[in-house]
């Protein structure tokens, strides 16, 4: 068994997703994004950029949703009437969102998983405008937007092997010795999602779909063969690997059973409130290289953190009064934030402001950005010392003189290629058979019917393309696509139907 050939080749390696995850760095994590905005809110797909969530449609509540849509119905622009979202002069009817959560059956008819459904579509419909605009979509601009957190995240990693890399080299230790004790392992995994909307049966068909990967091992399968249908898309491209861990860094229940396994071996049937997962350890001859070069970043990293409170002290770190409280602002919609030039945090001859931190904001988890709402004054300064502490650290290593390595920034660059390339093919730059428009409709066709995993830009990039298209999403326009839908499957379990026909055409 063996992992592919090009596991280290990723942009960076995904975080725990813990309790403590507002703490922990962010890796391409998602946020959410509100209703009724206009301009530059971020929209974001479905289960969090991985597939279309899955899960039954909840309890009947179709009599509430008529009697909020009759009292809402007076209150808006006779022009949004039957419209549910917005993007430049592109619509998406209310009877066009009702055919696509028919189609996306098993899903949730709630109005959360249907604005992810609206903003999915928003998001598809800028960014082939501007592509028929004439934007640039390989330009240096959006180029810089798509790459920003990795740029700057290999910056402060180059910055810390200058500063720290001999002492943390020795620290390490050698790499087998450490991977035969045990105490830090290399963990990959399979992963079938389900969540609490998701229905009794869909949560069983996932569980035997697991089962069924797990007796591709016992059969003498290849891991590859098992990580190939994980639905955690981000890991599915590594391999399925996570990252390396001690022990506790692991929501409980992976926890428990990734110390338990020997190099070589396939965890059980394994549940979290992700869904149903197989863990995997791979042996040190699989992962030699990667596990040295991961144990020697942990230790860097942990020599930066040892020595962050002494640099803030010695440069007069502190955070501005109130910090705290925007910051809990700020999670409720990052992207508000995205031009905000208020300071959070000032030192020696710099400063960090909203700005920055709404950025990096933008790559959190929507459960990581409402954990941040909730959480005390503590925490939040926490995360601004962090913050804080690496723009101090960038603006220093600019100042040495220390720039991105060629090798890498090539690298992301060619990263940005293909997440384009990817785009031009999904919804047809380039054709000349039919419209933009109906492209997004028939991207968003895959995609409810599970042929195709929803999918998002990176973070900044699709809010530079939302910032130059006015967008929004209406909330009772959602409701009364809810309405419509419930309506169809309804009158499809009457008459013995599969739902309502022609789906196919036009995303307006």
């Amino acid at each position: 068994m063996s992992l592919p050939a090009n596991t280290g080749s990723s942009r960076s390696w995904p975080t725990a997703c813990t309790s403590r995850s507002i703490l922990r760095w962010p890796t391409r994590s998602r946020s959410p994004s509100g209703r009724e905005a206009v301009g530059t809110r971020p929209r974001r797909p479905p289960g969090g950029g991985g597939s279309l969530k899955r899960g039954g449609g909840g309890g009947a509540r179709a009599l509430l949703l008529l009697a909020a849509l009759s009292w809402l119905v007076g209150c808006g622009r006779f022009s949004d009437q039957g419209v549910a979202a917005r993007a430049g002069d592109w619509t998406l009817t209310e009877q066009r969102l009702a055919e696509l959560l028919v189609l996306a059956q098993p899903y949730p008819l709630d109005s959360l998983a249907v604005d992810q459904l609206a903003d999915l579509w928003v998001s598809a419909a800028a960014l082939s405008q501007r592509a028929a605009a004439g934007d640039s979509l390989l330009g240096s601009e959006a180029r810089e937007e798509s790459t920003w957190l990795d740029r700057r995240e290999a910056l402060l990693e180059a910055d810390r092997r200058q500063r720290l890399g001999e002492d943390a080299a020795r620290e390490a230790g050698s790499p087998e010795e450490v991977f035969r004790e045990g105490s830090l392992r290399l963990i990959a995994h399979t992963l079938r999602r389900v969540g609490p909307e998701t229905s009794s049966s869909e949560r069983l068909l996932q569980q035997r779909t697991v089962e069924r990967l797990l007796g591709i091992i016992a059969e003498g399968g290849g891991w590859d063969q098992v990580v190939a249908e994980s639905e955690d898309v981000d890991s599915r491209q590594r391999g399925g690997l996570l990252g390396l861990f001690a022990a506790g860094e692991l929501p409980s229940t992976l926890d428990r059973v990734a110390f338990r396994l020997q190099p070589g071996q396939v965890s059980g049937v394994t549940q979290s409130a992700q869904g149903f997962h197989l863990l995997y350890r791979p042996r040190f001859e699989e992962v030699e290289t990667l596990f040295a070069d991961l144990l020697f970043e942990r230790f860097l990293a942990q020599a930066d953190a040892g020595a962050a409170a002494g640099v803030r002290s010695a440069r007069s770190f502190a955070i501005a009064p109130g910090a705290p409280v925007v910051i809990g602002r700020m999670a409720e919609d990052p992207a508000e934030w995205l031009d905000s030039e208020q300071v959070l945090a000032s030192w020696e001859d710099g400063a960090l402001t909203a700005a920055v931190v709404s950025r990096v904001l933008l790559f959190f988890s929507p459960e990581s950005l409402t954990e941040l709402t909730e959480v005390g004054e503590a925490e939040r300064i926490s995360l601004i010392n962090d913050i804080g502490t690496r723009e101090l650290r960038l603006a220093d290593a600019r100042q040495r003189g220390l720039t991105l390595d060629p090798v890498v920034a090539e690298r992301l660059s060619l990263l940005h290629d293909e997440e384009i390339e990817y785009w031009a093919g999904a919804l047809e730059f380039e054709s000349a058979e039919s419209s933009s428009r109906d492209a997004v409709a028939r991207y968003m066709e895959r995609v409810a019917s599970r042929r195709e995993e929803a999918r998002s830009l990176p973070p900044l990039l699709d809010a530079w393309i939302l910032g130059r298209t006015e967008t929004r999403v209406r909330g009772r326009g959602v409701l009364a696509a809810i309405v419509l839908a419930r309506g169809m499957l309804a009158e499809a379990g009457r008459t013995g139907g599969a739902g309502p026909g022609g789906a196919a055409g036009s995303g307006s």
